[in-house]
């Protein structure tokens, strides 16, 4: 799975440096609100790809660590991170699934819009318990569409990235992490209105494929549609996307 990923990401890290919903104002308000970083504070940002949560973190704490398995996504982090003048954040070669670091190491864990290409979730939960602080916050962004539209989307997503591998209902998200001993504190599903094109473009999808994953997300029957609810505008496809946000603390021991 590691070269699955590396393989999908490294063609196209620049894309990630500017994508709508990695880069977005929006989005980057939606990490600090979550994760509630304080000044002295050391967190680390799993699967960072281009840096875009963990310079929004490094404003507001001591430290941060981002960590990716692919060395494009990082040597573009480290680009924009010295074209922007921006020092305290250090860049890690890892796994999200066996991190390189000491037990309670960290006071923030933060992971946005990864998650579904985990192949073992469970593991990589369990490792970011382990990291944590007692008292720690571990927050997740991810995709997170309801059952019915995710089998469509399910489909949709290994077409347009081959290293996807699941997305989780917030329900499974919640089971997931009491069992790898975090207490959930907020699991928010976000409702957003989707451009579809732009989606494929942040993975450029070659252009005689894409008609094909518009034409499975219009075909989209039953309770699927009714949560996907795709549009033309202008000639363009629109459906409904899924986020959630997820923040859980560690106990003391």
């Amino acid at each position: 799975m590691p070269d699955d990923v590396r393989s999908s990401f490294a063609p196209v890290a620049q894309n990630y440096s500017r994508s709508t919903f990695h880069a977005g104002k929006r989005g980057i308000e939606e990490v600090i609100e979550l994760a509630e970083p304080k000044p002295g504070e050391l967190a680390l940002d799993v699967a960072t790809g281009t840096g875009n949560a963990a310079f929004a973190l490094a404003g507001h704490l001591e430290r941060v660590i981002g960590l990716d398995l692919t060395p494009e996504m990082l040597a573009e982090a480290r680009r924009v991170a010295a074209e922007r003048g921006i020092e305290n954040v250090t860049w890690v070669f890892g796994d999200a699934q066996a991190l390189p670091f000491p037990d309670a190491t960290f006071d923030v864990y933060m992971v946005r819009a990864a998650p579904h290409h985990f192949p073992d979730l469970p593991l990589a939960l369990r490792e970011a318990a382990r990291v944590l602080k007692g008292g720690g916050r571990a927050c997740f962004i991810d995709c997170a569409p309801p059952a019915a539209a995710r089998e469509v989307l399910h489909g949709v997503e290994l077409r347009r990235d081959p290293s996807h591998v699941q997305s989780r209902t917030v329900d499974e998200w919640v089971e997931l992490l009491g069992e790898a001993g975090l207490v959930v504190e907020r699991a928010d599903q976000r409702e957003v209105d989707w451009d579809h094109d732009d989606w494929m473009n942040n993975m450029a999808v070659p252009a005689e494929r894409r008609p094909e994953l518009a034409r499975m997300v219009e075909a989209a029957e039953g309770a699927a549609r009714a949560q996907l609810r795709p549009e033309r505008r202008e000639g363009k496809l629109w459906h409904a996307y899924w986020h959630c946000l997820i923040r859980a603390r560690k106990p003391w021991s």
